[in-house]
């Protein structure tokens, strides 16, 4: 039996439990998290699973956190030198560096997962010249790793200059336990997100938005973790109409709430191009419950949803264009109901969590 070490430095999101379950089933996998805030609770645990936590204490994006972060990617280093594993799999570029490098040393397979590239990441006001050093750094492991897992084929065009050996598309679909899409009660209608709190999707506008409409019978559910979780928290807490959840470590009570969602929305910048690109589970999420979603025009999101039929793109920052959005689709159940129907059909024949499992593990025996 093979046995595999992830590495996640933000395993509090829903990638890490899917992997996790998926590969624990052709293996043994010690998963190495970067437990910044204290307060990390597995979502998937098995008898194959375990857990080491590096315990140093972080926030997100800022210079205290990257110097914490050179802590962190030494202490994985270090760990990794001293397991015993088959396979490094390391999730983006933060556990990508440390990663390939104890590979080389210790002449193991070494999987490369991209959610996210490093460099359009960064935060604006940080040097041009670290963006570009880790562009080119990512290359150099995409290019070097025995596989590259990417989460939309689309998004090849942000690795311009890689040249992957072996590239496999692998997307953030869920995996939804005996759930039954419930609807909201009658008088209300419920748009959600529960994701990550960060820049460039387009939350304050949101919650300013549907907390106006509360006379037209919409609420809001919004939350999770991130850097914005404070601020979201105290914007969301103005209106009686919208409701913050905090991060559930249990990605099952998570696709529970979403199950009653009557509109999804991932509305991210154009501008910034770690948004413009990213390849949204909150999308899939929203299929599988036959749900329509609102996405930012001019994003990758808004291109699968063109394709799917599935929602509709409103401009990033525009109050207006997503209440509007939002009516269109109270007013209109009928419409709801069919891009929902387009949405879970395509997800039924392309996206099944069972299709993504087996590209994976199908890509992971072709390594050995």
């Amino acid at each position: 039996m093979k046995t595999i070490a992830v590495l996640r430095s933000n395993p509090k999101d829903a990638a890490l439990s899917r992997l996790v379950k998926s590969l624990s089933k052709e293996g043994r996998v010690t998963c190495f998290v970067w437990d910044r805030q204290g307060d990390f609770q597995p979502m998937e645990t098995n008898d194959r699973v375990r857990y080491i936590k590096c315990a140093i204490r972080a926030g997100f994006y800022d210079l205290a956190t990257l110097f914490k972060m050179v802590g962190f990617q030494c202490w994985l280093f270090f760990k990794l030198m001293i397991t015993d594993c088959d396979i490094i799999h390391a999730i983006d570029l933060d556990t990508g560096l440390p990663g390939r490098v104890a590979a080389l040393l210790k002449r193991k397979k070494f999987v490369y997962h991209c959610l996210d590239p490093y460099y359009a990441a960064l935060p604006k006001n940080w040097p041009r010249l670290l963006g570009s050093f880790a562009r080119w750094l990512e290359n150099w492991i995409i290019s070097t790793a025995d596989l590259f897992i990417i989460t939309d084929l689309l998004r090849m065009e942000q690795h311009q200059g890689a040249k992957p050996k072996r590239v496999v598309e692998v997307a953030n679909v869920p995996l939804i336990p005996q759930i039954t899409p419930a609807p909201s009660p009658p008088d209300v209608f419920t748009v959600g997100y529960l994701g990550s709190l960060i820049e460039g999707r387009n939350l304050i506008t949101a919650i300013e938005a549907c907390g106006e409409m509360e006379k037209q019978g919409v609420r809001l559910i919004i939350g999770s973790f991130g850097p914005l979780e404070s601020e979201v928290k105290v914007i969301a807490g103005k209106w009686a109409n919208v409701s913050f959840r905090k991060w559930m470590p249990s990605y099952e009570k998570m696709l529970e709430e979403e199950s009653h969602f009557d509109l999804f929305f991932h509305i991210t910048d154009p501008a910034n191009e770690s948004q413009k690109w990213v390849s949204p589970n909150k999308l899939f999420e929203s299929m599988a419950f036959g749900k329509p979603i609102i996405v930012g025009r001019d994003t990758l999101a808004a291109r699968r949803v063109e394709v799917f039929g599935n929602g509709v793109a409103v401009t990033y920052g525009s109050k207006k264009e997503l209440q509007d959005a939002i009516l269109q689709f109270k007013g209109n159940p009928d419409l709801s109901r069919k891009m929902g129907e387009k949405g879970r059909a395509e997800f039924q024949l392309n996206w099944l969590p069972e299709i993504m499992e087996r590209r994976l593990l199908d890509a992971y025996n072709l390594i050995e």
